[in-house]
């Protein structure tokens, strides 16, 4: 709070300095808005700059800069990118579903408006800002093509020979790096394991944990 109460000082003296006129009325040269030169000072600027109280409330609404430029610069994962991603780990995207129930392909394939995707038809480019939408899918076809990715990651060219969970059922630090494309931390450890040992199942636990995972490495969390 006094790191935010300083900057709007600091914007609030900056909007009024050029008005000061010691040659003259009192000092003043005029209000803050609109301040032009006058017979004693030939001092002339457009004073329209950002309200001191708006920066102030923005400031505390969105978090300094360091925070929300990375929450407000965070882009979706490209459609044709996420393919790719989901090929690398084992998942086969010509696949289709069983019993009713759509497979990580079916829901790539047929998700592409709400993934963003471009529609070059329609003259309408990839979308570039995530949305409540897009998350929802993505994270549906993470937790469908999980199965594929526990069962096929080891022998894809990406991940040669990796496992993601040991004999024991464990999360594997190397197996969870992998699927990430970034070293995992203890705490992506603690996540898995905790998802796996909470489900009703270890099958389950898997399948959630890997969907979480993913979600959370391909949406800026």
């Amino acid at each position: 709070m006094r790191t935010l109460t300083m900057l709007a000082c600091l914007a609030l003296a900056a909007c009024d300095a050029g008005t000061y006129n010691p040659n003259g009325n009192n000092g003043w040269n005029g209000p803050s808005d609109g301040t032009s030169g006058g017979p004693g000072n030939t001092f002339d600027h457009d004073n329209t700059g950002v309200d001191p109280w708006d920066l102030l409330s923005r400031l505390q609404q969105e978090g300094p800069p360091e925070i929300s430029t990375r929450l407000h610069s965070c882009q979706k994962l490209p459609y044709r990118t996420l393919g790719r991603l989901l090929t690398s780990r084992g998942v086969d995207l010509n696949a289709g579903g069983s019993g009713g129930i759509p497979s990580a392909g079916d829901l790539y394939r047929g998700g592409t408006q709400a993934l963003g995707a471009p529609n070059y038809a329609a003259r309408v480019g990839e979308a570039v800002e995530p949305t409540a939408a897009g998350a929802t899918k993505l994270m549906d076809i993470f937790v469908q093509a999980a199965p594929q990715i526990i069962a096929n990651i080891g022998s894809t060219a990406a991940c040669p020979g990796v496992s993601i969970f040991d004999a024991q059922g464990r999360c594997d630090r190397d197996g969870i790096t992998c699927l990430l494309g970034y070293p995992a931390t203890d705490q992506h450890l603690a996540l898995c394991n905790q998802a796996v040992a909470a489900a009703s199942s270890p099958q389950v636990g898997q399948t959630i944990a890997i969907g979480a995972l993913l979600s959370a490495a391909h949406t800026c969390e």
